[in-house]
């Protein structure tokens, strides 16, 4: 048996939990039977078998519920704390990139329910072919890569700053793309009328609601990092028309280019040459310095840093091109807690052999622009 059984088993898994989720939404009064969740059940199962994870209880655990009972709700690392020795050296487990998640399900006592957590989600994001057709930030990126340059920059930079909009907002931008009907596609397509009550979250700048269990947001982390809502401003959706962006939307498209326009107002601080997603999303900015010397940079949102990793080695790293360096960027509060994250990435791109590209933190960009724009004003 070789790991790309396992690795199959967990990405169904995760698959599998998130569609058990969305079949629950749609019918909430029918049980989400997934297909994908029992074969990668099963897929572990057999995996357990052979390196002695489950023994004499494998029939038990073939259940979905007592799967998710006993697996789902605990870190990954940790599904494989009965499994032989052997198997962590011959598997080379601790160094896959699954091995770092931490729980794929939350469970909801009083609805007895698992909801996918954050985790997972990040999780299917990184696997090569998740981007499956029908999902809102496919359907949204189909529209936008058809757009020119221009208007690509100007739809995706829209979106990145209004996670919410009003009537008005929405009349405005559709009457600037009156003349590209892709564009205005791409923009009905990105958002939903929101019809609740809850408040702008102080975090993203999304819609933060009370659920039965407290605040939700689109994710979790925001949840953690709130301060008292009842500072916040109040949106009320059933009493005006307010939009948001689709939720797939809002994690996976919007939320990382905050940190690119925060890329882009540094550079406009310090007077810097700049560009937002040079041919269509090859990387997010190139940043030009006084002396010509040209910086790419791709802004990464992944906190788990087995995930980016494994997203730059399938991507190859930065794409070839005529730069000094480049920057594989994380918030600088990615790092709380884990000082080895960037060294991991790292690990990663010296196996790629791109001696000139490195990952870094907000904060440590900051400082090497600092000392650039330093080094060109000696010069002169």
């Amino acid at each position: 048996m070789d790991i790309t059984l396992i690795r199959k088993a967990i990405a169904l898994i995760a698959k599998g939990i998130v569609e058990k989720d969305r079949l629950l939404e749609e019918q909430p009064n029918r049980y989400p039977h997934s297909k994908k969740l029992q074969h990668g059940i099963n897929m572990f199962l057999y995996a357990s078998l052979e390196w002695g994870g489950v023994g004499d209880g494998i029939f038990e655990y073939a259940d979905e519920s007592k799967f998710l009972h006993k697996y789902a709700r605990i870190p990954i690392d940790e599904w494989f704390d009965d499994w032989e020795t052997e198997a962590y050296s011959q598997l080379d487990l601790e160094n896959q990139p699954f091995h770092g998640y931490g729980a794929f399900a939350y469970y909801r006592k009083k609805t007895n329910r698992y909801t996918p957590s954050e985790d997972c989600a990040v999780f299917l994001e990184t696997q090569e072919a998740n981007i499956v057709e029908g999902t809102d930030e496919f359907a949204l990126y189909e529209k936008i890569i058809r757009l020119s340059q221009a208007e690509y920059c100007l739809v995706r930079r829209f979106i990145i700053e209004h996670p919410i909009m009003t009537i008005d907002e929405r009349r405005d931008i559709l009457i600037q793309l009156a003349d590209n009907t892709i564009a205005k596609e791409a923009i009905n397509v990105a958002y939903e009328q929101f019809q609740d009550k809850g408040y702008r979250c102080p975090v993203c700048g999304w819609t933060m609601i009370e659920g039965s269990y407290g605040p939700v947001c689109h994710s979790e982390y925001c949840v953690e990092s709130a301060p008292n809502l009842d500072d916040a401003a109040a949106v009320d959706g059933t009493s005006e028309t307010i939009y948001r962006l689709k939720k797939g939307v809002m994690r996976y498209f919007a939320q990382p280019g905050k940190l690119e326009l925060d890329i882009v107002a540094f550079c406009e601080k310090k007077k810097l040459g700049w560009e937002l997603w040079p041919q269509k999303d090859t990387y997010d900015v190139e940043i030009t310095f006084p002396d010509g010397t040209v910086w790419e940079i791709d802004a990464k949102a992944y906190r788990n840093p087995i995930a980016l990793r494994s997203k730059i080695e399938n991507d190859n790293g930065l794409p070839d091109g005529d730069y000094q360096r480049g920057y594989f960027v994380i918030p600088t509060d990615f790092v709380k807690g884990n000082r080895q994250y960037t060294t991991i990435v790292n690990r990663g791109l010296d196996a790629l052999h791109q001696p000139n590209v490195r990952c870094i933190t907000m904060h440590q960009l900051k400082e090497n622009i600092n000392r650039k724009v330093a080094e060109c004003c000696e010069k002169n």
